[in-house]
């Protein structure tokens, strides 16, 4: 089977998103769990982020052609660091940042574009969210499956960069509400239980 283009550069480049996810483990969030996160606060904290992601990614698409090109790839791990932080802030606000995993993070930051990628891994009703145990074979297709999602992102990005400046302001723009997604995702998520299916398993039992 063909590759379809920066399918392979894009599977690598998602070997080097979980090991930048893996070096949140020693990130703490300033924030401490509440009763009921504050509303405002969460939006402060999504619109902060989109704002901050919009500007990045226009700023990187400004240099065009090959110059702009090569700056994709550091603008979207720039991009997803940012969006990062902000599940994990948010999941600090919920009392739930130990919870957090790469699945859940993968999650929160790919549902929107592609929720069917996710369904063997984590099940989501109105009131709780189940993680079911994951195999090296498993996250792997996962992670392919997110490659050519990535891919796909990478040729847009690709086009806008030969378009000055109207290729900025629609990179950026997406940027913005894509951060704007993940939050909204995240926020759901971790307003609900979240359980492992090893924990539901005895919980069936006693």
């Amino acid at each position: 089977m063909n590759e379809l283009p920066h399918q392979g550069k894009s599977n690598g480049f998602l070997e080097g998103l979980i090991e930048l996810f893996a070096g949140f483990e020693d990130y703490r969030s300033p924030y401490a769990p509440t009763i009921q996160p504050p509303e405002e606060l969460l939006k402060d904290l999504v619109q902060n982020a989109s704002f901050k992601s919009g500007l990045i990614s226009a700023t990187c698409s400004l240099p065009p052609g090959p110059l702009g090109i090569l700056s994709i790839l550091p603008e979207l791990l720039m991009v997803y660091r940012i969006q990062g932080h902000l599940i994990m802030d948010i999941a600090a606000l919920y009392g739930k940042e130990v919870q957090v995993t790469k699945e859940l993070l993968l999650y929160c930051l790919f549902k929107h574009g592609g929720a069917q990628v996710f369904r063997k891994i984590i099940e989501e009703s109105s009131f709780k969210i189940l993680i079911r145990p994951t195999t090296v074979r498993l996250f792997q297709s996962v992670l392919e499956k997110l490659g050519i999602m990535i891919s796909k992102s990478i040729i847009r990005k690709q086009f806008a960069r030969w378009v000055p400046i109207g290729g900025a302001v629609v990179t950026g723009t997406f940027a913005y509400y894509d951060t704007k997604r993940v939050g909204k995702t995240a926020m759901e998520l971790f307003s609900k239980e979240i359980h492992s299916e090893e924990i539901r398993e005895i919980l069936e039992t006693q």
